[in-house]
């Protein structure tokens, strides 16, 4: 079977594209600020404590079917990347139990490099780092004890159930500290959200934590709360850098 990648859940392969030779992925690189100071040789290094974004392109040539013309495809593949611009999951037949996060923004015409090469390059944006794939939320019980197998912190969707004041903490510190939750609300570390249905409600979490949105360290994560909890749902969104 040849090789292929997906996004958006659709297969390269569905698209009648090939990946033309093996692929390598590039190093993500820190956030570093180069600052020169008169009188110190060399310069100071300012750590930004962050990884910077990298670009991938992939060369994919185009092996039509007898029923669709180039133009149709050209065409339907145009429109499968560069519709609903957001950050995807990019999955890759050689790396089935990894996922990256990626955005197919640019806007060069890939319909044009198809019709008059019948090959083009499709370059994504990836955040530095994958994920475990099918990853499913885990219902915790009061106490229980989430391990970061990834290499790096995770932000976790968190679904919460009750009412009132609640606080969770995480190793014994205060993690999500919520005040009036009425019936449920979720908190998403990654998107830096808080909301309730469609309602915006970042009313409800203290402010005063740091970091403001609850990570799991790589690690050991005791998880336990106070209040009145029925019942907290957590995805973990496991993360390594690639």
């Amino acid at each position: 079977m040849s090789a292929y990648f997906e996004y958006k859940g659709i297969k390269s392969t569905d698209m009648h594209l090939r990946i033309l030779n093996e692929i390598s992925f590039p190093s993500p690189e820190a956030d570093i600020e180069f600052v020169e100071i008169k009188g110190k040789d060399g310069e100071l290094a300012i750590d930004n404590d962050r990884l910077k974004g990298v670009n991938f392109s992939i060369p994919c040539s185009l092996h039509l079917p007898e029923d669709k013309t180039v133009e149709e495809m050209a065409t339907e593949i145009s429109n499968w990347l560069k519709n609903d611009i957001g950050w995807y999951p990019l999955r890759f037949s050689g790396s089935p139990n990894y996922e990256y996060i990626a955005m197919c923004y640019e806007q060069f015409n890939i319909e044009e490099t198809l019709k008059t090469y019948g090959k083009t390059v499709i370059t994504f944006r990836l955040k530095p780092y994958k994920r475990f794939v099918g990853e499913k939320p885990i219902v915790l019980s009061n106490g229980q004890t989430i391990v970061n197998k990834g290499t790096r912190i995770a932000k976790p969707l968190i679904y919460i159930e009750g009412h009132g004041d609640i606080t969770l903490k995480n190793n014994g510190k205060d993690w999500l500290v919520l005040t009036g939750v009425d019936g449920h609300i979720t908190v998403d570390s990654e998107s830096m959200n808080v909301f309730r249905d469609n309602a915006v409600q970042f009313t409800k979490m203290k402010a005063h934590l740091r970091p403001l949105f609850p990570v799991l360290d790589v690690g050991n994560n005791k998880i336990e709360w106070t209040g009145n909890v029925t019942k907290v749902e957590l995805t973990p969104r496991f993360e390594v850098v690639f």
